[in-house]
């Protein structure tokens, strides 16, 4: 910076201003001179480089265009008075022309020339010196508040620096600890450490991720990360030392637990090769039990389904006859009896049912259960609870229900429930603020059926794209960070789509993150309440009149218990249509040969030649003849796959014993309609 001794207020001569004035030329200062109102009367070089104005465009302004203000003579009379006696310094924020600016340091002296009275301003752009004092201060900040302690001490240990991490670890404030000896945080293992330490850093040697012991103010010994290194003056010499000190306390007790555990897992690991022999033959004795055991389960599996046929094929018999009893004409001393029969056969039943769901279970088989239900009603409770838990949460709840929709249908109410409230419950739960809607809507109808679609949506966090593929898996959650937030344990969406299936319905979704969801399921209803394939209890309170009509359908009955035959015969003469029989397969062959049959009612267990074998036979000889006989099983055999065995041998539909006359009437006119 150009240095000019024109600190008095002595006058200028024209001589002195010419030496003077080439410095002020020349100088890589901006030399501006102005007059007591501000005019400028003279710049140098470096000022018409630096601000972008040519020499005519500055002496033609006045100083506050530089500052770009208006010009103000009382702000000028300051600086005018302020220069009298002194040099004065300020700092202020100078234009260019082309309007950028920069942060100013302004030297002004008062000088005579000629009489006249000039403020002589050497300025200085501090745009460098500005940035790095706000870098030092960042830099100060970061080591202010690390988390590691930073500390600085003399080549003597004292403590002449500590920041906010070292208090964090320590425990003592700066207060405390400024001035006093680093061996206040040594326990008496480590003392002779610091003397280590400070000799190597006095011989210039550096010092990274030492391992050792400190004590905090509390007393407790911390385990401790430190590297050191020495601090130098302007000549480079070793003045003190600074350390950076991490807690690794948890680390070590972590290595600690995990060493242990290895040795442990060691041990162990060498006990199980020393026994690995018996273990092997104990491997083979428990393959052995296992298979055992599988044979035991299918064995059991076995003696259900054969008690359930054995006890359904009487019990289809005693039903039977007690409903052709109740269409007869009986007197009030045998309708008490016929009421009894009724209520014992109806717990017979049961029980069977329940032996059966045993084994359903066990096999993890579920079966849908048709009852009539008011959806109206069941749909108003869900309303009422869902509306509840949603002003709880502070969220909006609308819904909307198909006015078209009956109000009583058929269908299994707890199930269609369930899986309502398993979509709720994800949606109030992975929603915090919004809304949540629900839509239930007609989908189609078809005859006696017809197909409900469910819509719940919500506001919530929305599904990510890597995990929607997934959702539906059993355990799968979207995040172990929601894991966390969100408890649960993954199986509600997994189990509605099982629900859902049993149902004849569909389950599907839409998800963008951050959000929302809208989950949709669709289900099967009925609307025609009598028994069907799909419900084979039997409502044995009800009277049942039918209005009877001769029917030119033939219907063949194979069936080989008497009983069985007799009571399916005179249901079918009650119902007005014309029926031969035969007690097996082979006999049911012959008498198609020469006769027309409308339909067959096939039992499956028989003699000589069972219903399947015979179904297959029917349908390979109605390959030539280009016809198709309905066929519907008519068997006491109805655990879980039964359906499925007698439709993939290619029968038509499937009715179990014990069955209602309402039974045979409903599956007679779907197939003689």
């Amino acid at each position: 910076m150009l240095k000019l001794d024109i600190s008095t207020n002595d006058d200028i001569n024209d001589d002195n201003f010419k030496v003077y004035k080439s410095s002020l030329e020349n100088s890589q200062d901006i030399i501006i001179l102005l007059n007591l109102y501000g005019k400028i009367v003279y710049v140098n070089k470096k000022s018409l480089e630096y601000y972008g104005y040519s020499k005519d465009e500055f002496l033609s302004i006045n100083i506050c265009k530089l500052r770009n203000i208006h010009n103000n003579s009382t702000d000028m009379d300051k600086h005018i008075k302020n220069t009298e006696n002194k040099r004065i310094e300020f700092q202020t924020v100078h234009y260019k022309k082309d309007g950028s600016s920069f942060p100013a340091e302004i030297s002004c002296v008062r000088v005579n020339h000629n009489s006249e009275i000039l403020i002589l301003n050497i300025i200085k752009d501090i745009t460098d010196t500005i940035e790095k004092e706000e870098e030092m201060q960042l830099l100060a900040s970061i080591l202010e508040n690390s988390d590691d302690a930073i500390i600085s001490k003399t080549l003597d240990g004292i403590i002449t620096s500590w920041n906010r991490g070292a208090e964090l670890i320590y425990g003592y404030n700066k207060d405390e600890i400024i001035g006093k000896s680093i061996s206040i945080l040594l326990p008496e293992e480590s003392k002779e450490d610091i003397f280590l330490i400070l000799d190597k850093v006095k011989n210039n040697i550096k010092i990274n991720h030492y391992e050792t012991l400190r004590v905090n103010k509390d007393g407790k010994k911390l385990f401790i990360s430190i590297s050191v290194s020495p601090i130098y003056n302007s000549n480079k010499d070793v003045i003190g030392a600074y350390t950076i000190a991490r807690n690794i306390t948890g680390k070590v007790s972590r290595e600690r637990e995990l060493r242990d555990k290895y040795e442990e897992l060691t041990s162990i690991y060498e006990e199980l090769t020393a026994t690995e022999e018996e273990l092997r033959t104990n491997y083979i004795e428990l393959g052995k039990a296992k298979t055992e055991a599988e044979n035991a389960n299918a064995a059991k599996s076995q003696f259900l389904a054969n008690m359930s046929h054995e006890i359904r094929t009487p019990l289809n018999g005693i039903i039977g006859a007690v409903e052709l009893l109740n269409l007869m004409n009986l007197s009030k001393d045998e309708q008490p009896y016929i009421k009894i029969l009724k209520n014992s056969s109806k717990h017979l039943l049961n029980i069977i049912n329940n032996i059966l769901d045993i084994s359903k279970i066990e096999s993890g088989n579920i079966d849908v259960s048709i009852k009539v239900f008011d959806f109206k009603n069941m749909m108003d409770r869900l309303i009422k609870e869902i509306s509840f838990a949603c002003t709880n949460k502070q969220l909006e709840f609308t819904y909307f229900i198909d006015p078209l929709i009956p109000h009583k249908i058929a269908g299994d109410e707890l199930k269609l429930k369930q899986v309502l409230i398993n979509l709720f419950n994800n949606a109030i739960k992975f929603t915090d603020k919004g809304s949540i809607m629900l839509k239930v809507k007609l989908q189609s109808q078809l005859n006696e059926k017809i197909i409900l679609k469910f819509c719940i949506k919500d506001t919530g966090i929305g599904i990510k794209n890597k995990f929607q593929k997934n959702i539906f898996k059993k355990f799968t959650q979207q995040d172990i960070s929601y894991n966390k937030y969100y408890a649960g344990t993954g199986l509600g969406l997994s189990i509605s789509k099982e629900l859902v299936k049993i149902m004849n319905g569909d389950i599907w979704f839409e998800s963008t993150e951050d959000k929302g969801s809208t989950f949709y399921f669709t289900s099967q209803f009925l609307l025609d309440f009598s028994e069907s394939a799909y419900n084979s209890s039997n409502n044995l309170n009800t009277n049942i009149t039918f209005s009877l009509s001769k029917s030119d359908k033939t219907i063949l009955i194979v069936e080989d218990n008497d009983i069985n035959m007799k009571i399916t015969c005179d249901m079918l003469k009650k119902l007005g249509y014309n029926y031969i029989c035969a007690y097996n397969g082979k006999q049911a062959l012959e008498l198609l040969e020469t006769n027309n049959v409308d339909l067959i009612l096939m039992d499956v267990q028989m003699p000589e030649l069972n219903g399947l074998d015979t179904t297959k036979i029917i349908r390979k000889n109605e390959i030539h003849n280009k016809s198709h006989i309905p066929i519907v099983a008519m068997t006491a055999y109805s655990m879980s796959g039964d359906r499925e065995i007698c439709i993939e041998s290619g029968m038509d539909d499937y009715i179990a014993k014990p069955f209602s006359i309402r039974t045979i009437r409903t599956i007679t006119e779907k197939f003689l309609r």
